[in-house]
Order: C-alpha cells, then sequence, then structure tokens
C-alpha cells in the first residue's frame, strides 16, 4: 500500500471516530470568535466578513498564500493545500487529533 494511500485511510479513520464519538458532546458555538481565535496566532483579521490572505504557517511562505474566512474561521493554503476550519487548524498546527483539539479548545459538552 503507498504511503498517500495509508494517509488517506488513517484520516478517514479518525474522521469516523470523531464524528461517532462527538456527534452529541461537540458545541460549536464555544469556539471564540474567528479574529479573536486567529490573533492567539499572530494573524490579525480586520473587518467582519470575506476572506482574508495571510502567510501560511504550515509551510515556508515568502508571500500571503492562505486565505481565512472571517465570518466562519474557515482556511486554505493555495500553495500547500492545507485547508479546513478552526478546529481543523489548532489539529494541524500543535499536531494533535480531533479529540485532544476539542478538549483544547474546551467545545467538549461533556
Amino acid at each position: 500500500m503507498t504511503d498517500s494511500m495509508t494517509n488517506y485511510l488513517k484520516h478517514n479513520k479518525q474522521r469516523s471516530i470523531a464524528k461517532r464519538y462527538y456527534s452529541k458532546r461537540l458545541d460549536k458555538s464555544r469556539l471564540p470568535s474567528p479574529s479573536n481565535f486567529y490573533s492567539a496566532y499572530g494573524f490579525r483579521l480586520r473587518g467582519s466578513s470575506g476572506w482574508q490572505v495571510v502567510k501560511c504557517p504550515f509551510h515556508e511562505d515568502t508571500r500571503p498564500s492562505m486565505g481565512i474566512n472571517r465570518a466562519h474561521g474557515g482556511f486554505k493554503c493555495h500553495a500547500c493545500g492545507v485547508s479546513g476550519d478552526m478546529i481543523g487548524f489548532y489539529m494541524q498546527y500543535h499536531s494533535v487529533n480531533f479529540i485532544d483539539a476539542c478538549k483544547a479548545l474546551k467545545i467538549d459538552k461533556g
């Protein structure tokens, strides 16, 4: 099995476990606002809606290539391809799994 296939299967297995485990315990309304969340990582989001382009922290970036949505907190790097929501950003930045990210962000109802 190739590395990419192994990573794909591992990612889907984690997603399935997380979805089952947190389907009733996850409260995304407890997440901070996108501007407060991303300011902890050195990004200053101005305005209240639309996308803002910033330098991606997941690769050596000389020019801004990552867009962050100021309304819902989604992100997408057009250079390295990483994308997701604020939970996904936390997971990628801190190299933790979904469950640990939810606990650290205090969005677990339990």
